[in-house]
Order: structure tokens, then sequence, then C-alpha cells
């Protein structure tokens, strides 16, 4: 009977979020598609990246792959003294490139994770290994008991992102599909 009703709900949660879906789900943009590139070669991964940035002190809480016909490297947004930083991190050899202060969206979601229990890497770590791919940009959002993560993970060599909600519930990590784009 419980089973029953548990499965009532997770359909009907499943059917009102796959009206979001399909109002999130779309193409891949072109640039997208440079950064996806990138990711799927570099040596150093995401996860690496984040602990490399939150290695010289502070708490990630944002992270992307840029790339242009440059170069290519990961931005993390880190919490750091209470100053909002982004950091480059070099996507081959895992060198930190520089930093500047956080401004826009790079800025928001610094404290979303405080006091949940969840962390930034695990976040990532946790949509990658759900996603079966690496990610390909996550930012925090949320405070206490609704703070969590969105991750974009890239999957089927690039042809498809999957777009995941990891959240912290009863000391367990939770994750959601919630969209993806072709």
């Amino acid at each position: 009977m419980n089973r029953n009703i548990a499965t009532g709900i997770v359909i009907a949660l499943a059917l009102g979020t796959g009206f979001s879906s399909v109002a999130l789900a779309g193409h891949i943009e072109a640039g997208d598609h440079m950064e996806m590139a990138a990711v799927l070669k570099a040596p150093v991964t995401p996860t690496q990246a984040v602990k490399i940035a939150e290695s010289g002190g502070g708490t990630a809480y944002g992270y992307g792959m840029e790339a242009n016909r440059h170069g290519h490297w990961y931005e993390v947004d880190v919490l750091r003294g209470g100053d909002r930083l982004m950091l480059r991190i070099d996507a081959t050899t895992g060198k930190v490139l520089g930093s500047a202060p956080a401004r826009g969206e790079d800025a928001q979601g610094a404290h979303a994770l405080a006091g949940s229990g969840l962390t930034f890497g695990e976040a990532i770590a946790q949509a990658e290994r759900v996603g079966n791919g690496p990610a390909l940009e996550a930012d925090s959002a949320g405070h206490g008991s609704n703070a969590h993560v969105d991750v974009d993970v890239i999957q089927n060599q690039g042809k498809r992102v999957a777009h995941y909600r990891v959240s912290m519930h009863d000391g367990q990590l939770h994750s959601t599909l919630t969209g993806t784009d072709s």
C-alpha cells in the first residue's frame, strides 16, 4: 500500500517536472559544443578543478568551463574569507592561472550550501556518477534544507547535456534529472 502511494507520488512528480522539462529542453548552443569538447579532452577533471580551487582556502560554490580559440580553462567560484572570487584553473595542468572578484551571476549562491551538510564537490561528483559523464557547469542555490547544486552533465560524448539537481536530505545525497538538451 505505502509502495503504491509512493509510486503514485513519484509518477505525479515526474509528470509535473516533465512539463517543465519539456519547456526547458532544447538544443545545445554552439558555444557549449566547444566547452563540452574541452571538458571531455581535459586531463584535469571538473572535480579536480574544484579541489584545486579550494586547496588555497575557501569553499567552492560555482563551476564552469570556458573555451575559445585561444584555449580553455575552468572557472571555479570560491568564497574565501568573505570574498567571492572566480579562479581560473588550467584544464591541462591544474595550475591556477589567476583570480578576480566574482561578479554578476558568478557572485550568486556563495552562501547557499552553508549549514546544509552538502559540499559543492560532493554534489558535482554525485551528478557525474548518476549522469555517467563529466560536469559542464554547476551552481549552488537555495538555503538550509532547500540548498542544492544544479549540475549540467555531458552525456553520449557531447551529444547531450543532462541537467541534475543534487540536494542533501536525511544525511543522504539525492539527484533529480530536471531536463536535457541535445
